[in-house]
């Protein structure tokens, strides 16, 4: 289930993200109207797009507990050591607090995470990568993704364009990435919907 894809912005100093509305297992597949790609509900300038399970995503869109500072919103240096050392141990505990699986142990989520004009990428293990091209994407659909944003690095087409491709390709490539894509920026609440 699912394509993920994150991109820098360098002329707006953002980070958009877009995923696909596919929900599916090995069997089936259908189309969800709620969202892999949202902004936060209290941090406007936090945006994510999740893998795994609904379950995570409703969990990382509504909770206002996962930031440790009410005021995290308005801080500049959100960097790969605040986010090993205050993020994730917040994370850890909305995952193990909401999901729980028969052996009473929780799992992690793999997914993006745009803070101002940073990218992140949080692993299943809650290890967090930091993408050196700019760019990243998680789910069924990342490789072609990947492969998308590669080739196009050094078009002249705009990121929101790029991210088009990237999930274009991916929708093509696996059965399991479909339209309707939406793509959110951390920097504006435009939302951008492609049928």
């Amino acid at each position: 289930m699912t394509c993920i894809v994150g991109c820098i912005n360098k002329k707006t100093n953002s980070v958009l993200i877009g995923g696909d509305s596919a929900s599916s297992n090995s069997y089936t597949k259908r189309i969800e109207s709620c969202t892999k790609v949202f902004r936060h509900q209290f941090f406007k300038n936090v945006v994510m797009g999740s893998t795994t399970t609904w379950r995570h995503i409703d969990l990382l869109k509504y909770s206002k507990d996962i930031f440790p500072e009410l005021d995290w919103y308005k801080k500049t240096d959100i960097d790969h050591e605040y986010m090993v050392t205050k993020f994730i141990p917040k994370l850890i505990t909305l995952f193990e607090d909401g999901i729980k699986n028969e052996k009473d142990e929780s799992k992690g989520a793999n997914f993006l995470i745009g803070i101002n004009d940073k990218l992140y990428e949080v692993q299943g293990d809650y290890s967090v990568l930091c993408p050196l091209d700019g760019f990243c994407s998680v789910g069924s659909g990342s490789d072609y993704a990947t492969g998308s944003m590669i080739t196009t690095a050094n078009m002249d087409l705009s990121v929101d364009a790029r991210i088009k491709l990237a999930l274009e390709s991916a929708e093509k490539g696996t059965p399991y990435v479909q339209r309707p894509f939406l793509l959110l920026d951390t920097v504006n609440e435009e939302e951008i919907v492609i049928k």
